[in-house]
């Protein structure tokens, strides 16, 4: 059975409503984005305090990250495929410029530049030739002091990853389970020009069927991330990149979970 492209998965009419109420009803959704705020806000007050921000978010689907950045930053403009997921994205967003279209094969936003780049809940999900086309387009799209935000929401080295991938994959053999490593986070990037700065963990403790309350798992958050040789465990990892020509300006310790 052929793999249905990413491009296409979100394109139905319900699927922008689906998409809302899950992040709503999920406990664990609803912690990890708890943790992604906290972790977005750090990264614009260490690199862009003083800074006007040029706001793309690309694959924006319902805003969920747009609604969130939109008021941190000077202009802001959104962009996916999925006209389902930009009709609640147009309900929520006030200072957006919404635009609908795939900009990895056409792509309407160039020339423009942008200094502040989120990718979220997209590079895992996507086939290995989409990540790459969105990855190279999104490197074009960056402005040379500017840095680039996504993140691996099933990174492989999370125990709790692979038991889901084992599980998964076991009930559904023919099926897809798409995880992504720190190493092919690495590779993506680098193949389009890109330096991963620093990784941030968001996630550490999510036992299948096992209901953890939100105070207990932000403890669990705050103390796994002072002890940086566990932060590859996290389920959530963000990345933060820049382009590589400004790598001597960038320190080889800043990403320890890359070497």
């Amino acid at each position: 059975m052929a793999q249905i492209s990413y491009r296409d998965s979100h394109k139905y009419q319900a699927k922008g409503a689906e998409y809302e109420e899950y992040y709503q009803n999920k406990a664990w959704q609803k912690f990890l984005w708890s943790r992604e705020q906290q972790i977005l806000l750090r990264i614009l007050e260490k690199y862009f305090a003083d800074r006007d921000i040029r706001l793309l978010d690309f694959a924006c689907g319902t805003g969920r990250i747009t609604e969130f950045l939109e008021n941190h930053v000077k202009s802001s403009t959104g962009v996916d495929v999925s006209n389902s997921m930009l009709d609640v994205a147009r309900k929520k967003l006030k200072r957006t410029e919404i635009i609908q279209a795939d900009i990895t094969t056409e792509n309407v936003l160039r020339p423009g530049k942008f200094n502040l780049i989120t990718a979220f809940r997209f590079f895992v999900n996507a086939e290995q030739e989409l990540r790459s086309a969105a990855m190279k387009t999104l490197a074009e799209l960056l402005d040379e002091e500017g840095y680039l935000v996504f993140n691996n929401h099933q990174n492989s080295g999370s125990p709790w990853i692979r038991l889901r991938y084992a599980h998964y994959r076991k009930k559904n053999p023919e099926s897809v389970f798409n995880v992504m490593s720190i190493k092919q986070m690495k590779q993506l990037t680098e193949e389009a020009g890109l330096q991963i700065v620093e990784i941030h963990p968001a996630g550490f403790f999510n036992p299948p069927k096992i209901p953890v309350s939100l105070s207990l798992n932000r403890t669990i958050d705050r103390t796994a991330g002072k002890f940086r040789f566990i932060n590859r465990f996290s389920e959530n990892l963000i990345a933060v990149c820049r382009l590589k020509k400004n790598r001597k300006n960038v320190a080889s310790t800043d990403c320890p979970l890359c070497n």
